[in-house]
């Protein structure tokens, strides 16, 4: 398939922002999906040898995870503040230096001080690639970060792939991920040297105009929080994002349920994921064309409408078959919300799209996935995964039908 024919029209870049720029970062997520998927599907195998109990293959993605919600909306807010190219930079060379470490780690000890490095660099890779995405394509951001959801995905499943691949020639999966590591590491050399555009001036006062000097760090990131505590679009589509995080909080049981009340060997679970992200590629390049011709709000609510439906079939609906052919569009659609809400949330809020990431990845930190844990501990785990996602994709449905704008931030037709 011709790939410029499958992404449809060219996406106009905003006057001043090198075609080198935006290409790196149409790679951020791409970095970061395939670096860690790699990492993540070789842990049976670094489980295996360095002898690891199951409560330290925990700890090192409690390492990850919290490091992470420590540093993720600090380092979104310095987005709205700071140069771009350093964030850009130190997430990239800190995940491919975790990578390395991972590689060439010699006790435990060294790996969870590897996954806390990640947890340290991942945010502000993707963080910052997004903002950047956005705004060198102020007349389609949702086609933009359709593209790089879709990069994403194929990140996502390359790291897998090269894993099975690395393994079936024998290779040491070790010298993989030194490899990986260092391209991640000389990817982020090449951000350093890069020129990105430099954060929009968002408090041009009079006063400012005026030659008075800015509020210091901690008091214009703090007015940049409140600016978006009063922006309507900003409430709504934060709303919107979280409400997304409830009916995706599931999702992390999707393979448990599908073996112990699905009735799938392992085998065919490891099947179906990979069936469901290849769906969700689908999607996101159709959204990439769709988005040139059919407001965003339109396409969410026939979705959300449509999910409604689907979601009991999937789980009712008796037969691996019907997991399959539910599955298909259930993916498909359920694919298209991320890279609309995400792009059009980093629009609101006069230029502070740091302060927003700020706030969803505060709100993030909620958990969710507990709280399903312990409602399936009480009604069975078909009805808390059922009743959550019916519950979130409800809320959806409102909040698309009723609150969010008619037509996007820019709806337009070179990336």
């Amino acid at each position: 398939m011709n790939l410029r024919r499958a992404l449809g029209d060219p996406i106009p870049r905003a006057p001043g922002v090198p075609s080198r720029a935006a290409r790196l970062a149409f790679l951020g997520r791409f970095a970061d999906e395939l670096l860690f998927g790699a990492t993540d599907v070789l842990m049976p195998t670094i489980r295996a040898t360095f002898g690891l109990s199951y409560a330290q293959v925990g700890l090192l993605h409690l390492a990850l995870q919290y490091v992470a919600g420590l540093v993720e909306p600090v380092s979104a807010l310095l987005i709205d503040v700071w140069e771009r190219r350093w964030l850009l930079a130190w997430g990239a060379a800190g995940i491919g230096l975790s990578t390395v470490m991972v590689g060439v780690a010699p006790t435990f000890a060294v790996l969870v001080l590897a996954f806390a490095v990640y947890g340290l660099s991942s945010g502000p890779l993707a963080h910052t690639a997004d903002v950047v995405l956005v705004q060198a394509h102020p007349a389609a951001p949702g086609r933009a970060f359709a593209r790089a959801t879709a990069l994403d995905t194929t990140g996502a499943l390359l790291g897998p792939a090269l894993v099975a691949s690395w393994l079936w020639a024998g290779l040491e999966w070790r010298w993989l991920l030194v490899l990986l590591g260092l391209a991640g590491i000389a990817y982020g050399a090449l951000l350093a040297a890069t020129r990105f555009p430099a954060p929009a001036e968002v408090a041009a006062t009079p006063r400012e105009r005026e030659g008075v000097p800015r509020l210091g760090l901690a008091r214009e990131l703090l007015a940049n929080l409140r600016a978006v505590a009063c922006d309507r679009a900003a409430r709504t589509w934060l709303l919107f994002l979280f409400v997304h995080e409830v009916v995706e909080a599931p999702i992390v049981f999707r393979a448990i349920w599908l073996s112990d009340e699905g009735g799938m060997s392992q085998v065919l679970v490891g099947v179906y994921v990979l069936f469901e992200t290849f769906v969700a590629l689908v999607a996101v390049l159709a959204l990439d064309r769709w988005l040139t011709r059919v407001p965003p709000r339109r396409l969410m609510l026939v979705a959300a409408l449509g999910l409604l439906v689907l979601y009991p079939a999937w789980y009712l609906l008796p037969g691996t078959w019907a997991r399959f052919m539910v599955g298909a569009p259930l993916g498909f659609l359920f694919a298209l919300f991320w890279p609309i809400a995400r792009a059009e949330s980093l629009t609101t809020a006069s230029g502070r799209p740091g302060a927003v990431t700020a706030v969803s990845a505060v709100l993030g930190l909620l958990p969710l996935a507990l709280l399903v844990a312990l409602l399936a501990e009480v009604v069975g785990l078909t009805a808390a995964l059922l009743g959550a996602q019916l519950l979130g994709m409800a809320a959806l449905a409102l909040v698309t039908w009723r609150w969010l704008p008619a037509r996007s931030a820019g709806q337009g037709d070179d990336a």
